[in-house]
């Protein structure tokens, strides 16, 4: 990476001012093998520049200097001291309209004299922010070329390189303290390329740049993505698939490929913060699940390999509680089969909170994660560790901002140090090799022996039109502020392609037809072959197939299972599908907003549990007055709903349950004489060896002495099924043959009717219903048939049955078709 210039009559008396870091590296490299040994100039980047030449003229000034992070921080207290609320997307803006004041010397009573209020508004707010910095004598990087200028001082005559535009504050300087532009040659050798995707056009640049690399590995080759957000970990999964990089770590790859996250966005940083979260929730003994499984098993926290399967067991125990938020004596007994991990917390929960200072804060911090054994019985890698010393280069912040901060609470010191770590971008340290994938801003001003533009695409030569939010369209215009004129934007598109035209001794460039199935159209800067490039297509050649007989697999071993009653389920519907349960698939849930049907299960099976729990019978719920009955109802619509956050969703549950329980209530109390013996209690089930567990909803015993089990349905069911060769939904068979009872029956609970639908030894048992019951048989042969479908569906999934056969219902709503071998 060099710069393409003679510089053979510079030397070490002269200062190089360069656009930004990566040409001030390319420039000491070609300074190196243009002049030898010869002592390098002094050569600065813009914002390196004004801070040299500012402290050279003021080395004794009573002004602080203060970077981005204290900045933004006042920039943000001068908005929240009007009224208004900020959050990062508006402080982002107000940033950078604030840059775009400065740099293209914008009068702020300009922007307070428009009719635009937004405009008005973004005056006061930096006006007040400028009065802040004058009263704290404080100074930020915007100031500074004002600073310089306003001393009339002699500077040396510096020479200026890299820079596409110069902004007027730039401009300004440099025409008032002289300059010298130092232009790079030209060398213009470009073809370019169509592909019919993004994915081959960056297959096809990654095998071109590893061609060289085995030809030549001493070659400089860049590849320029202008899209570096949209395509970024396509690259580099490409890249790493051509050149045999998948499991290198970033500073040993051929490839150097640029990856700047926010620095809460790596991993280690994310456990890091959770970590001092769930230790603040451990000190009030408020923990949420999700957070402390995260932790238990997160590798950073100390003996995680020696307890691993432990605590794997503990996180199974926290998920089997069914609560947002617990106790820690909920799992003492799990905890304690843990005994690093249950020391780390009995010494976190020693320490008490308290509201201190942030200064205070992050030595508390420090300290939590030394007990927490965070990263100290594992080797980072070299990337984690670059991160996590970014992390506390980065924490230190804390004691600057702690001076604007009365004494806070420790949950509050945790959002300011998650809010600095969104502040920084980072980008772990990569290899030095002759491979660079760059965005364009980083390729600017830069020379390759060769290089490729990918994504020369319309929609970025030229750019669309951004204006920007804060200041008004007019005084944009007036002011020469990028892409908010279409005459602004075809000039720095023309700027842009002579520099990339420029950017190697042969460029390519290319653009791809279609992205994610939208079509794009090329760049009307650039003339394209029309022909689609096809050299990435492989040519196929039919392959003889083998077939073989896989309907079966081993036979099962371990006959305790989970999930038991969908197992057998989902055997007697498809074999297949009872099978797939044997590879443990894990089932992830949707992202729904509010209370999802699930839940809401969930929920009404709380509430009948707790009001049954204390209403034992029917006499006695006959004995409860309206009074009584309705302040029952609402007492355990609330003990179920407690876990969940206030809402409107909330509030329209509660309304639900209510009238739905109310219904039901009326409807139970017309029964026969019932006395309630279980509910909601989990019992061991044997089907033909097959050991598995069942919630048991509901188990009533009528005066007649018949025991009748009940599930709960929040939707409409029917028994029609339980009749057929494939129970579609056997729990209540199941338990009907391992236990002694005479009847079983759905309650179905749905908005508009309460409905019994079962089948039992008495009809009297359960209340009236339709004759039909398609083909079910009396009770006694009825659980005879149900015994012998059961155990053969058992001995089926023990042997290892795994034929593709369906039965009419079986694929839908069918979760592993993108596997199954079905006809369809």
């Amino acid at each position: 990476m060099l710069i393409n210039v003679d510089l053979t009559k510079l030397n070490a008396k002269n200062i190089i001012i360069l656009a930004n870091n990566q040409q001030v590296v390319a420039f000491k490299k070609t300074f190196n093998i243009q002049h030898g040994n010869a002592q390098l100039p002094i050569i600065l980047s813009w914002k390196q520049y004004l801070l040299h030449t500012w402290h050279k003229i003021n080395p004794n000034s009573s002004l602080r200097f203060i970077e981005q992070i204290e900045s933004r921080y006042l920039i943000k207290q001068s908005i929240q001291k009007l009224g208004k609320k900020t959050n990062q997307h508006l402080l982002d803006e107000v940033i950078k309209n604030y840059n775009y004041y400065t740099n293209y010397l914008i009068d702020l009573s300009e922007l307070y004299r428009s009719k635009i209020h937004s405009s008005k508004l973004f005056s006061i707010w930096i006006n007040t922010y400028q009065d802040t910095k004058s009263n704290l004598d404080l100074i930020d990087l915007q100031d500074l070329p004002k600073l310089i200028i306003k001393a009339k001082i002699s500077i040396t005559k510096p020479h200026i390189y890299g820079f596409k535009t110069l902004t007027p504050q730039q401009q300004l300087l440099f025409d008032i303290i002289g300059y010298q532009q130092i232009n790079a040659i030209n060398t213009h050798n470009v073809s370019a390329f169509t592909f019919d995707t993004v994915t081959s056009e960056i297959f096809e640049a990654a095998k071109w740049a590893k061609t060289h690399f085995d030809i030549n590995p001493n070659k400089s080759i860049a590849i320029v993505n202008p899209r570096s957000n949209d395509i970024q970990y396509q690259l580099s999964s490409i890249f790493n698939q051509v050149f045999g990089d998948l499991l290198t770590e970033i500073k040993e790859k051929s490839y150097t490929i640029p990856l700047r996250l926010r620095l809460n966005q790596y991993p280690i940083i994310q456990d890091l913060l959770s970590i001092l979260t769930l230790s603040a929730q451990i000190q009030h003994n408020k923990i949420r699940s999700t957070l402390f499984n995260q932790v238990i098993t997160c590798v950073y926290v100390f003996g995680y390999q020696k307890e691993r399967s432990d605590r794997n067991l503990l996180k199974n125990q926290v998920l089997s509680l069914l609560t947002d938020k617990f106790n820690l004596d909920k799992i003492d007994e799990a905890l304690s089969k843990c005994p690093i991990l249950k020391t780390i917390i009995n010494n976190i929960k020693c320490i008490q909170p308290t509201n201190d200072t942030l200064e205070s804060h992050l030595l508390a911090f420090n300290n939590t994660l030394k007990t927490w054994g965070f990263a100290t019985d594992r080797n980072l890698s070299n990337t984690e560790y670059q991160i996590f010393k970014k992390y506390l280069e980065t924490s230190l912040e804390l004691n600057r901002l702690s001076s604007y901060y009365d004494k806070i609470s420790t949950q509050s010191a945790i959002k300011q140090l998650n809010n600095l770590t969104t502040q920084i971008l980072f980008q772990a340290q990569t290899s030095k090799t002759n491979i660079q994938i760059l965005s364009v801003s980083e390729a600017y001003g830069l020379y390759f022996d060769e290089a490729w533009v990918l994504g020369m695409t319309n929609q970025f030569l030229p750019t669309r039109l951004k204006l920007p939010r804060f200041i008004t369209y007019d005084i944009s215009i007036k002011h020469h502020i990028p892409h908010t004129d279409y005459k602004l934007i075809a000039t720095d598109a023309k700027k842009t392609l002579a520099s990339l035209n420029s950017i190697a001794g042969k460029v390519i460039f290319s653009y791809a037809v279609t992205h994610l199935g939208s079509e794009q159209l090329p760049s009307p800067l650039v003339k394209f072959d029309p022909l689609i490039n096809t050299n990435h297509i492989r040519k196929i050649f039919p392959i003889a197939l083998e077939s073989i007989n896989d309907t079966n697999t081993t036979h099962l071993e371990k006959t305790q299972v989970k999930s038991g009653v969908r197992i057998l389920k989902d055997q007697m519907a498809c074999a297949f599908k009872g099978f797939v349960h044997r590879l443990n698939i894990p089932n992830f849930n949707a992202p729904h907003i509010g209370i999802n049907r699930l839940e809401q299960g969930y929920i009404i099976h709380n509430t009948l549990q707790y009001i049954y729990q204390k209403i034992t019978s029917k006499k006695q719920l006959l004995a409860l007055s309206t009074k009584e009955l309705d302040k029952l109802i609402l007492n355990t619509i609330k003990a179920a709903l407690r876990h969940y956050p206030s809402s409107s969703f909330k509030k329209i549950e509660k309304l639900r349950l209510s009238r739905l329980i109310h219904n039901f209530i009326a409807v139970d109390k017309l029964r026969e004489d019932f006395y309630i013996l279980k509910t909601e209690q989990s019992i061991t089930i044997n089907i033909a060896n097959l050991e598995f567990k069942i919630r048991l909803d509901r188990l009533d015993q009528m005066n007649n002495g018949d025991k009748i089990i009940f599930d709960y349905k929040t939707s409409s069911t029917s028994i029609y099924n339980w009749c057929d060769n494939a129970i579609s939904k056997p729990q209540l068979p199941i338990y009907a043959v391992t236990n002694n009872v005479q009847g079983a029956a759905f309650i179905e609970l749905t908005s508009h009717k309460i409905n019994f639908k079962g089948l039992s030894e008495d009809s009297n048992s359960l209340p009236k219903q339709s004759k039909y019951k398609g083909k079910c048989q009396s009770w006694d042969k009825q659980l005879k048939i149900w015994k012998h479908i059961l155990n053969t569906a058992s001995f089926d999934f023990q042997n290892g049955n795994a034929a593709v056969l369906p039965n009419k219902n079986a694929c839908n709503y069918c979760k592993f078709y993108l596997f199954c071998r079905v006809k369809k």
